[in-house]
């Protein structure tokens, strides 16, 4: 979808949800998190014809998924019409057929649908095949290899070293990966050990939320315990905003108001305090580790998990420190699977544990992407409980 269809959709719904893009980078448009989460894109939208089952809130998502998989604007498929006088935004006609390159993509729909649903039968893994698959980010896929050719399917590369022998040279004896377990134990000893880690009660960061468009936002997290997070962001052109949870309740307020969050909006808070505590992830019995990857120039060990239907999840851990390096997450959808990374770089010693200063979340739109600079952690800091409460509802000036 366009920047502007995002932008409108947050200037309809008056910022109220805005702390939920603050946090964790996510999109939210005319209806918040919890209004978007299961119902049917039939039920909420018009015209749908091949996408019928498909959650309401991953619709955007892989609609971006299919826009970048073409290179390729929302208008290319969607029918714009003028402007909307009182926000200054194209007014844009979701349900409209006029264009024929819409027809054309509900065909492309229909054909990987098809292909993935009897992929056992063409020897390929469910889901395998995307809109990526054959576009790699152009309008019209490639179907022939560039000519003039460095060498062809019966013959080495030019300049390639001619084998000394014919006898296959023995494979090198790779260490056994180790277990589950022993990549976390390495973990919490890498960025301190259970000791520390037990020490920090609590602790304030401070940093930027750097987004594409120029979208820097300073912030102050502070974290106690398990369960206490706050977040104060400055959002220029508007004011503060403060997100607030204090065990199973949370709180939002901004120059908008103030309100409790809903569920939905109460796990992107407890998401976005994950990435800035020190243990970020724990091991479970659903986990395995598949062996070594290069990352970079890292050597790392891969704990690959499916915490629930539809979502696989890889951990990458440095096989030689032992620090979380990225987290992966890829979920399915009706059509092309959503994919999500994490990155964790320049790790520093704070009060006897390390974190890291730089945290990137990357989605497939840029839009929801950002990257969270940290620069300062103030260890056990001194913080009460009620810091953490609702604040009593502001006084209700009487109308004249």
């Amino acid at each position: 979808m366009t920047k502007e269809r995002l932008k409108r959709g947050a200037v309809c719904a008056g910022l109220a949800v805005v702390a939920a893009v603050l946090l964790a980078g996510r999109v939210v448009e005319v209806k918040t998190a919890a209004q978007l989460s299961n119902r049917p894109v039939e039920e909420t939208g018009k015209n749908i014809q091949v996408l019928k089952g498909l959650p309401e809130s991953q619709l955007t998502p892989l609609m971006n998924f299919i826009a970048v998989s073409l290179g390729v604007q929302c208008d290319f498929c969607h029918v714009k019409q003028g402007k909307d006088p009182k926000t200054g935004f194209d007014n844009w006609v979701w349900e409209s057929d006029e264009k024929s390159e819409k027809r054309t993509a509900r065909e492309m729909m229909r054909m990987v649908l098809a292909l993935n649903k009897d992929a056992d039968a063409y020897g390929i893994a469910r889901g395998q095949v995307t809109c990526f698959t054959c576009h790699r980010g152009q309008e019209r896929p490639t179907n022939q290899p560039t000519l003039p050719l460095t060498k062809s399917g019966h013959e080495p590369a030019p300049n390639a070293t001619p084998a000394a022998s014919t006898t296959p040279a023995p494979t090198p004896t790779r260490a056994p990966s180790p277990t589950v377990q022993q990549v976390f134990d390495k973990y919490v000893a890498a960025v301190g050990g259970r000791e520390a880690v037990a020490k920090l009660q609590a602790w304030t960061v401070k940093g930027t939320r750097e987004a594409s468009q120029g979208r820097v936002w300073p912030f102050e997290a502070t974290l106690k315990g398990a369960d206490k997070f706050l977040m104060v962001v400055q959002v220029p052109q508007f004011g503060t905003v403060t997100q607030g949870a204090n065990g199973a309740s949370g709180w939002t307020r901004s120059p908008r108001g103030q309100r409790a969050l809903t569920p939905a909006e109460l796990t992107e808070l407890k998401h976005a305090a994950e990435l800035l505590d020190v243990i970020k992830v724990k091991p479970a019995a659903t986990m395995r580790v598949i062996g070594r990857r290069k990352l970079g120039e890292r050597d790392a060990f891969v704990v690959v998990d499916r915490p629930r239907d539809g979502v696989s999840q890889r951990f990458f851990f440095d096989a030689q420190t032992g620090l979380l390096l990225r987290i992966t997450t890829t979920t399915d959808t009706l059509l092309n699977p959503l994919p999500e990374q994490i990155d964790f770089e320049g790790y520093r010693d704070v009060g006897g544990v390390k974190l890291p200063f730089i945290v990137r979340v990357s989605k497939i739109d840029t839009w929801d992407s950002y990257t969270r600079v940290i620069s300062e952690v103030v260890p056990n800091a001194l913080v009460s409980d009620s810091k953490f409460d609702q604040p009593p509802a502001p006084a209700q000036t009487p109308k004249p």
